[in-house]
């Protein structure tokens, strides 16, 4: 499947620390016209984030230094952003979804991901008129 042309010049933060995952999530979403950054821990997003205004954060919860938790934390307690976060998380979100929403977090997805279940999360924050705007 084919990423939707929605995400064509959407800026997006990746925050994850695995390479593989990182490559996987930039091999798929850079196709569709969205342009990725990259950070591989916390401390680096919050940097990232001081630069650039980005339409979504891909957030994973495990990392070293800041994990997702204290990262989206301090985004939405410090720098008060209001810019749509999704956790990145081999944990069952039936566990997680409720610490997830209470840190600020808007949403996950599940990995290993699919391009599906990726797309489909992304399109509840990013509409295809935000394109236009």
């Amino acid at each position: 499947m084919e990423t939707p042309d929605f995400l064509s010049g959407k800026h997006i933060l990746l925050v994850e620390d695995n390479a593989i995952n990182q490559m996987l999530v930039k091999y798929t979403l850079s196709s569709s016209g969205a342009d990725i950054d990259i950070c591989d821990t916390g401390t680096k997003a919050l940097e990232k984030l001081h630069e650039n205004s980005y339409d979504v954060i891909l957030m994973d919860i495990h990392m070293p230094e800041l994990d997702g938790y204290q990262t989206t934390a301090i985004i939405r307690n410090e720098l008060k952003l209001q810019t749509p976060i999704l956790a990145m998380t081999a944990l069952p979100a039936s566990t997680e979804d409720e610490k997830f929403r209470q840190v600020g977090m808007n949403g996950s997805v599940p990995k290993p991901f699919t391009i599906e279940a990726l797309t489909s999360a992304l399109a509840k924050f990013i509409s295809p008129a935000q394109l236009r705007a």
